[in-house]
């Protein structure tokens, strides 16, 4: 069992930084459990933390029950494979896996053995006698997951493994690792900022921003029920349009027309009134007469740009001038409406014939809508215990 629990766990250091802020999450017994945010989010602190690299400021790490302070990075059991794979280039593949059993006395024969077996497992077994420049990059990545896995650890942790890989193989070594962390059934914290690689590999996700966690939940969860408007603009390709907008009483008034929303929303969004913002995921807005089921809204937009990825079609709207005031929260975030139009994106059928600078019907589906506070950026109209859990929804 391997099981760790940060309980508000924070980390600052001498010149004033908090990287990490009042962070409390459960990592479950044999779970693939993601860290994901921008660059400077807290991330590898956070990993740090976990593997006795870096002391907390405050609060308390424990695994498997036990309190972590004070216990060195040696006899925490973990087994960390960093971003530059860190293998020794003097040593062949074989001498770079039997390196931390030599280091922990085992005996000679186990050594070969456990070695053997790694490098099977791995697929690497015809690369022992190589030294690590006579590797590609996907092969140095295996080495160094090797390296780990041999010492049979209770937890790997993994610091950005596939960010120095082209990109056709970053996707097949995702694939790669999932299937290896589900046989081995090894709890792993594993650390990107790409949000596709969180989405396609995690069981969970944690999303960080500025050292705060604003989200834990599964892929789906995430994605479906964002916490609030940062998780919403960072999860998903693209990212969700968000619109100010104003409601007032069962009525939401955008630029692209008037949301007439149902009583069971309404209800919960109980006495809330005013202005808010609107996020819609760019597959729920389609061609008005490709549309199937009832919309709750058309609206006219002017298509600025078609991106056609073979399988994708995505259509960047010019929709006009916007004409409600912007949120605080839409403020600090990198996207949202443009500066004086509204711009959204749809993704459409592939076989559209959509082009630059056609005018368009377009249709929003009728569930599609998510509510966020204005001021906070906290999403709106949950019912008691639907939300996902967040420590932080504060942006």
């Amino acid at each position: 069992m391997a099981e760790i629990v940060l309980d508000q766990v924070s980390k600052g250091f001498a010149d004033g930084t908090l990287a990490v802020r009042d962070a409390s999450f459960t990592v479950h017994d044999g779970e693939l459990f993601i860290l994901v945010g921008p660059s400077g989010c807290g991330k590898s602190t956070l990993l740090n933390l976990i593997v006795g690299l870096e002391s907390p400021t405050a609060g308390e790490l424990y695994l498997d029950g036990r309190p972590l302070s004070g216990v060195d990075p040696k006899d925490r059991d973990m087994a960390m494979v960093f971003q530059s794979y860190a293998l020794y280039p003097h040593l062949t593949v074989a001498d770079n896996l039997a390196f931390p059993l030599k280091l922990r006395g085992l005996p000679k024969a186990e050594i070969q053995s456990r070695v053997s077996e790694t490098a099977a497992l791995l697929g690497i077994g015809d690369l022992l006698g190589r030294r690590p420049q006579n590797l590609s990059g996907g092969q140095r990545q295996r080495v160094a997951m090797g390296r780990a896995m041999v010492r049979r650890p209770k937890v790997f942790l993994l610091d950005e493994p596939l960010s120095n890989l082209d990109a056709q193989l970053r996707a097949l070594m995702r694939v790669e690792l999932a299937s290896l962390q589900r046989r081995l059934g090894t709890t792993t914290v594993y650390v990107t900022h790409d949000q596709t690689e969180a989405m396609t590999l995690g069981d969970r996700v944690a999303i960080l921003r500025a050292g705060e966690v604003q989200q834990v939940g599964t892929p789906r969860e995430v994605y479906a029920r964002p916490a609030n408007l940062f998780v919403a603009s960072f999860i998903g390709t693209p990212t969700m349009n968000l619109i100010p907008g104003r409601l007032d009483c069962d009525r939401l008034a955008l630029p692209i027309g008037e949301w007439v929303l149902g009583p069971d929303r309404r209800h919960r969004l109980g006495a809330r009134d005013g202005v808010v913002v609107a996020g819609l995921r760019p597959e729920c807005i389609t061609l008005a007469d490709a549309q199937g089921a009832p919309s709750a809204m058309d609206f006219e937009a002017r298509v600025e740009l078609v991106d056609w990825l073979g399988a994708e079609l995505f259509a960047h709207l010019d929709v006009g001038p916007q004409s409600f005031e912007t949120s605080p929260a839409l403020a600090a975030l990198p996207v949202g409406p443009g500066i004086g139009r509204l711009r959204l994106v749809a993704r459409l059928d592939p076989g559209a014939a959509v082009s630059e600078g056609d005018h368009l019907r377009l249709a929003v589906a009728d569930d599609a809508l998510h509510l966020f506070d204005a001021a906070t950026g906290r999403r709106l109209g949950e019912a008691p215990g639907e939300s996902t859990r967040t420590r932080s929804d504060a942006l």
